[in-house]
């Protein structure tokens, strides 16, 4: 497990930006581009502030009131299983920014569960997770079936947008790895590892809120802005926010 975030030096981006498979800047005013899973309409909406780069950004909000879906409350967008097509044993890079307001409680019986990766099959947990517990973020990987791992624990802030990005390569058998880096700082290196069940494809990303309400948490909204996925050949600068 690795408490504290260190210093590194960022991969240099290379003269030709490698084409991204996924963008999803929230510009053009729709949502088209990501499935959608909430309970009530109004749980997932474009907005034009807190942004973290251009002029919009998705907005979602969770209550303790909402109807289940799919075995659980939830306000996510999610790619789909097959577009963008994401192959075992490649490289792959994703960039999200998460905007906590001032306001946000973490629920006190869960992890708020923010970002995430699950299998083609829907395993019983994502084999990568980001998520908010009491007043820090964790990391965790559900990749094996022995138990869960705890990958690092950093200090929650609130009322600023947090970068995250990953560099992974998904795979069964012990030869995957994933960087995570948050704001910059790399937080997150193994390799040699399982990263992924023994699938045909790679996991599918979802993000927004699940499990981050409940009998003591009646309501919670965080903003999300800057998802992008890239494949081989691409470097943290294709993937990281816009300025």
């Amino acid at each position: 497990m690795i408490s504290l975030p260190f210093l590194f030096a960022l991969p240099s981006a290379s003269q030709e930006k490698p084409a991204l498979l996924k963008e999803v800047d929230f510009e053009s005013g729709d949502l088209n581009a990501m499935n959608l899973q909430a309970g009530n309409e109004d749980a997932i909406a474009i907005v034009s502030s807190p942004v973290r780069s251009g002029s919009g950004a998705v907005k979602t909000v969770l209550r303790i009131t909402d109807p289940i879906v799919h075995k659980g409350q939830r306000a996510e967008l999610s790619d789909g299983k097959k577009e963008p097509l994401i192959e075992m044993d490649h490289d792959y890079w994703y960039g999200l920014s998460i905007f906590l307001p001032d306001g946000f409680r973490p629920p006190s019986e869960s992890d708020a569960v923010l970002f995430q990766w699950h299998s083609q099959q829907g395993g019983p947990s994502p084999v990568l997770a980001i998520r908010v517990r009491g007043e820090q973020w964790k990391i965790t990987s559900d990749a094996t079936p022995d138990k869960r791992r705890k990958l690092a624990v950093i200090s929650l802030e609130r009322g600023k947008w947090t970068d995250w990005v990953i560099h992974v390569r998904w795979s069964s058998s012990p030869d995957g790895f994933w960087t995570i880096w948050k704001d910059k700082t790399e937080v997150v290196s193994e390799t040699g590892i399982i990263t992924q069940y023994p699938e045909e494809r790679g996991p599918y990303a979802k993000f927004g809120q699940y499990h981050s309400v409940d009998k003591n948490v009646s309501e919670n909204t965080v903003y999300f802005d800057e998802y992008r996925i890239a494949g081989p050949g691409a470097n943290y600068e294709s993937i990281a926010p816009r300025p």
